[in-house]
């Protein structure tokens, strides 16, 4: 068994571990009470001038994450069908994970953002009970699809780094990952999902919580009536990522190294073995940047949760809201960072926007596939590694 199978295998039995002991504890520790709820209606904050600003940085990251997202969505997908052969490193099954991402942060843009700023604008709750319910429990659902998701990403690309049989990055690997390759990557998605509503489920049925107005940080939100821990499967979930992040996207880098010097040794072209040494570069620093993102953004609410060490610190509702405005962030950077370090992704946008502007004025898309050297490289590569195992 290859070390990169053992890491997974052990995060995979972290994520199963957390939801069996989420469901189960609280059948002998569990805190929740909501007669203890304060059933307030006003979310208390400093002042008008903090409410603008709280606002005005909601929707700032609500456009930014809306348009990148859905830009992605659409633009991706449409290169991947009708110019794959110049786009080839977008036909691996890793991008469909990143497809998967913007569509949890669109998710989140669209249903969790428009409530926020209400919730802050008018300080009150306009909504009936069902309906509040419905928004804080699919906001977190949502959320927490988002955390998974970025770990599994990070999983996928080091199983693909680190093959030794495809020397991690042959277009076939997606062929043979027991666990990412082909139709199973959808699997993954769903895994996904679930992770994340094994993680709530006892709040979702109000068995250590509730979803509803809390006159605090998130508006429509889990009522937490005692700041003592009933339900530790979101904190664990943030633990066990995080550290999944960490692990996963070093070994990557690690591996990308080594790679990048086997790359020199290969004859071709100078110039290929350039383009693809920056290639490499600009996929890495994307995945690099996403995990950075993932780390600065989400610490901050993993230390302060209610079943973290700190998680009775800093209880003001202004700090809270402080720090809940750098955690949202994460919806919006992820378009940023794939738009300012991903050569190819950029080029997807790119030629999707100038196709759907040629057909605004009334002419035919360019549908000619021009080869990509992309796929030059990874012949090269498998040829390389095939020479190694005779």
């Amino acid at each position: 068994m290859e070390v990169i199978d053992v890491l997974t295998a052990v995060y995979l039995f972290s994520l199963v571990s957390m939801g069996v002991v989420t469901n189960v504890r609280p059948m002998y520790v569990n805190y929740w009470n909501i007669d203890d709820h304060n059933s307030s209606e006003i979310i208390e904050l400093s002042s008008q001038t903090f409410v603008a600003g709280m606002v005005a940085n909601q929707i700032v990251i609500m456009v930014v994450g809306t348009f990148g997202n859905l830009l992605t969505l659409i633009a991706i997908p449409y290169v991947r069908m009708k110019y794959g052969s110049q786009f080839s490193i977008l036909q691996l099954n890793s991008v469909i994970l990143i497809l998967h991402l913007s569509f949890c942060d669109l998710l989140y843009c669209v249903v969790g953002f428009p409530h926020l700023i209400q919730a802050y604008w008018t300080r009150t709750n306009i909504y009936n009970p069902t309906v509040c319910y419905f928004l804080g429990m699919f906001r977190n659902l949502v959320a927490y699809a988002d955390f998974n998701n970025i770990a599994v990403i990070a999983c996928c690309v080091a199983r693909q780094s680190l093959c030794r049989k495809c020397a991690g990055n042959s277009l076939k690997h997606d062929e043979h990952d027991v666990l990412f390759g082909g139709k199973k990557i959808y699997l993954a998605c769903l895994g996904i999902w679930l992770t994340s509503f094994a993680a709530l489920l006892p709040d979702i049925i109000g068995t250590t919580g509730q979803f509803g107005w809390t006159s605090s940080t998130y508006g429509c939100d889990n009522i937490n009536t005692t700041n003592k821990c009933s339900n530790p499967g979101p904190f664990f979930n943030h633990i066990i990522n995080l550290c999944a992040v960490v692990v996963f996207y070093s070994a990557y880098i690690i591996n990308m190294m080594k790679i990048r010097n086997n790359v020199r040794k290969i004859h071709i072209l100078g110039s290929e073995v350039k383009s693809y040494d920056e290639l490499l570069k600009y996929i890495s620093m994307t995945l690099l940047l996403l995990s950075m993102a993932y780390l600065a953004f989400l610490l901050p609410i993993t230390i302060f949760e209610t079943c973290s060490p700190a998680g009775a610190l800093f209880l003001s509702t202004d700090v809270r809201a402080c720090i809940a405005s750098w955690y949202w962030w994460l919806y919006g950077v992820n378009f940023i960072i794939y738009l300012t370090t991903n050569k190819r992704i950029r080029g997807a946008y790119r030629k999707f926007l100038k196709d759907v502007w040629k057909t605004f004025l009334g002419k035919n898309p360019e549908s000619k596939e021009n080869e990509d050297v992309s796929t030059i490289f990874w012949l090269e590569m498998r040829n390389m590694n095939t020479e190694r195992s005779l």
